[in-house]
């Protein structure tokens, strides 16, 4: 039996497609990485171990990143959330993740943190902050009473 393979332009029918931007952003990226990945390895002796590729390739993602224009904090916590995520799919914020980042945070003040746990603490640290500044998470009933006081006080302004 014969199977035609399709010519690597055409879209496979169950691929949706993406925009043109994130399509433009994405193939950026890849281009802007291929050339730190090369940048970092020609500086690799030829018997590079597979710590020192990987972590070659780490530069060379970090300097994509920050040549896409991130900060290097924002880089931190993007990857930092990156893998809190990975661990944690649909975990949602809880107390355990919260001690868990206090944790970490003793550990930076007492200068042991590694550079893994520097990582996990920059996407616990999006992570709460994303959960804080949720719109479930925000006082809605005060919210409401504070507008309500605020409307009467500006009509009671507007009588005088």
């Amino acid at each position: 039996m014969t199977t035609t393979k399709p010519h690597e332009s055409e879209q496979p029918e169950s691929r949706e497609e993406i925009s043109g931007a994130a399509d433009f952003w994405i193939r950026t990226f890849v281009t802007q990485f291929e050339r730190h990945a090369l940048e970092a390895s020609r500086e690799l002796p030829p018997d590079a171990s597979a710590p020192e590729l990987q972590a070659a390739t780490a530069r060379a993602i970090l300097a994509t990143f920050l040549d896409s224009g991130m900060e290097f904090e924002s880089a931190m916590e993007l990857l930092g959330q990156a893998a809190v995520d990975w661990r944690s799919v649909d975990v949602p914020w809880s107390d355990a993740l919260n001690q868990r980042r206090f944790e970490l945070i003793d550990k930076e003040i007492q200068g042991s943190l590694t550079p893994a746990e520097n990582i996990e603490l920059a996407g616990l640290t999006k992570s709460m902050r994303d959960h804080v500044e949720s719109e479930t998470n925000l006082p809605m009933k005060g919210a409401r009473a504070l507008h309500r006081n605020l409307l009467q006080l500006k009509s009671a302004g507007e009588s005088e």
